[in-house]
């Protein structure tokens, strides 16, 4: 017997608290991307026909890439493989059926596919952050064990049943809400401000993967590939980040010197430090010192490209250089904070610096979008 029942995951009639998430999810946003359409005087039809699409692909996309990296569960049932109502769903397989989604619905309204994106971009993740609920309903999506009694308390920690015992752990799913609530904000913003079409969703894969990038370290029920640390949904988040930068970057060849090459190379770096920490904190300790290079080498990069763009631009800008310094103040940080660590359990520790990289990450992305970008006609609204 457990020492406390457990949550019920019925909300009645049979149908679940994650269906009633999911369904409310896709209520929500089907009402948002309406408005916007509207504002970008796009045909509603659309919306209507991409849910249509969007709403069967993404779920056999997410289940397709979830089985993918679970098949050991299924290979001695198949029929397992259709049976969704115990769990099984990836995101990014259903980011996948939505993007196939929108390409069909776009062509077959003859509405710019990228155009289709910005409109939905925001609505996706806000319908994320309302199925992370739906994650602690069911008791999964949590994190690392907690054994601290001073960190037993939500939100940082979540108990979970174990065998007859209720453990304190890691509550990722609140970390990810969250951090899905601020990049939503973020987009409302970008909606205004975005220098070509495209930006919205560009902006939603950046910063979305960049907090996937960092909480996915801490989770403790992640797909795994090669081995049961190198977590497949972390190495596709931090590659896709630094695909967008890659983005902007290619994006804006008539600009193409030094000034944005260096933030291309310093997103490269954010890689390497993140990936770096993530084989210390599995298996390799003796990669510290590394480790702690890569932040000293994120700083030289952050001061070389304030230093190119003040030699290009004649002049000193205090608006690109804050972000960039601040961000280099918090890896100072982090380097003081790490004297005397190297022999130490850098857990926690792994994730801030990882958590420095990927804000780093965003900032390139941030130069290369918009201080470094030229510019161009807005646009239409």
């Amino acid at each position: 017997m457990l020492s406390r029942p457990m949550i019920d995951r019925i909300a009645f009639l049979g149908i679940s608290w994650y269906a009633i998430l999911i369904v409310a999810a896709i209520l929500i946003g089907l009402a948002f991307c309406t408005r916007e359409a509207r504002r970008l005087h796009v045909p509603q039809e659309t919306i209507i026909d991409f849910l249509l699409y969007a709403i069967p692909l993404a779920i056999i996309c997410a289940r397709i890439y979830y089985v993918i990296f679970r098949f050991n569960m299924y290979s001695e049932d198949l029929l397992a493989i259709f049976n969704i109502r115990e769990g099984g769903l990836a995101i990014f397989g259903g980011i996948i059926g939505g993007l196939i989604a929108a390409r069909i619905a776009a062509r077959r309204h003859q509405v710019p596919v990228l155009t289709l994106l910005d409109i939905v971009a925001p609505a996706l993740v806000l319908g994320q952050a309302i199925g992370r609920w739906g994650n602690y309903i069911n008791m999964e999506a949590y994190g690392l064990r907690i054994s601290e009694e001073y960190l037993q308390f939500f939100p940082f920690a979540v108990e979970i049943p174990v065998g007859d015992i209720w453990y304190w752990h890691m509550a990722t799913f609140f970390y990810e809400f969250c951090w899905d609530v601020l990049v939503f904000a973020i987009l409302l913003l970008i909606r205004h401000h975005k220098r070509r079409s495209g930006d919205v969703f560009c902006w939603y894969l950046l910063l979305y993967c960049a907090g996937r990038t960092v909480i996915e370290g801490l989770r403790n029920d992640s797909l795994t590939f090669i081995s049961e640390f190198v977590r497949i949904s972390q190495v596709l988040s931090a590659i896709a980040a630094f695909g967008v930068v890659l983005y902007f970057f290619l994006r804006i060849r008539d600009r193409i010197s030094l000034v944005t090459i260096a933030p291309v190379i310093c997103a490269v770096l954010c890689l390497v430090t993140t990936f770096l920490g993530e084989f210390e904190r599995g298996a390799y300790s003796t990669l510290f010192p590394f480790s702690q290079a890569s932040l000293v080498l994120l700083i030289l990069a952050s001061a070389a490209i304030i230093a190119l763009w003040t030699i290009d631009s004649g002049s000193f800008d205090r608006k690109t250089a804050l972000p960039l310094a601040l961000n280099a103040v918090f890896i100072i940080g982090l380097l003081i904070a790490g004297i005397g660590r190297a022999n130490a359990d850098n857990t926690y520790y792994v994730s801030l610096r990882q958590s420095a990289a990927m804000l780093q990450m965003i900032l390139c992305g941030w130069l290369l979008c918009y201080p470094f970008c030229p510019e161009t006609k807005k646009v239409s609204e």
